[in-house]
């Protein structure tokens, strides 16, 4: 492929994940949450990919990585904010207290990526991040909302949401290290497991709850190990 035209394509992954949290905010604005946390998952998902395609055409570069922090700020930062805000006042918690918890998402977010930017290149083999990343977090409050929304009966109490922003927005600024998906996902016989498990949960609960619920086991597991190492 040409070296001209092979950054085009990270970089219009990175772009169309923009538009994804644009639209979410708007949809979130207009009082239309569920299709604006989807919007949120699907930025998510291009999240990951353009930096694996990125580094599988060797199209890294300075644009793209300024370019990836700003749409995570937007998309990843920002819109799961407005949509939890907006899920809050729907519920009816209209507190001003509510508020700060929820400034803390973006203000956090930002923290990690002028951090991420800052730091060197990760040594060969070392797949982990220094805190928990921007697009997991927003990930994690859009499939919180998402899994109230679509849960028919009982619904979150809203005092966990104010706990789950607090609790994101401290991991995100936190020095605990995360592993990578790619780095569990990178052994057969356990995406067979993984993938086997979490059909198995979708039929026990829905799509978007056992997605959450997969969600916080890695956040589990990630802090499980921290504890382990750092008591070794």
């Amino acid at each position: 492929m040409n070296n001209k035209y092979r950054y085009l394509i990270p970089n219009g992954i990175t772009f169309i994940s923009l538009t994804c949290g644009i639209l979410s905010i708007l949809f979130s604005a207009s009082g239309h949450l569920t299709p604006a946390g989807i919007l949120v998952l699907a930025s998510y998902i291009l999240d990951l990919f353009d930096g694996y395609t990125a580094r599988r055409l060797h199209a890294s570069s300075e644009f793209g990585l300024q370019l990836d922090s700003l749409v995570d700020m937007v998309s990843l930062g920002t819109a799961p904010a407005v949509l939890l805000f907006m899920h809050l006042q729907s519920e009816g918690l209209t507190a001003w207290w509510t508020w700060p918890f929820v400034v803390m998402i973006p203000l956090a977010g930002a923290f990690r990526l002028a951090r991420f930017n800052l730091l060197p290149p990760k040594k060969t083999g070392n797949t982990d991040s220094v805190g928990l990343t921007i697009s997991t977090g927003g990930a994690t409050l859009a499939l919180a909302v998402l899994s109230d929304l679509t849960v028919p009966g009982e619904h979150l109490p809203e005092w966990t949401f104010i706990v789950l922003a607090f609790v994101v927005s401290i991991l995100m600024v936190s020095t605990i290290p995360f592993p990578s998906f790619f780095w569990i996902f990178s052994r057969k016989k356990t995406n067979i497991a993984l993938v086997s498990l979490f059909g198995v949960s979708i039929l026990v609960t829905t799509f978007f709850p056992a997605w959450f619920i997969w969600t916080n086991a890695y956040l589990g597991l990630a802090l499980a190990r921290a504890g382990y190492n750092k008591v070794r």
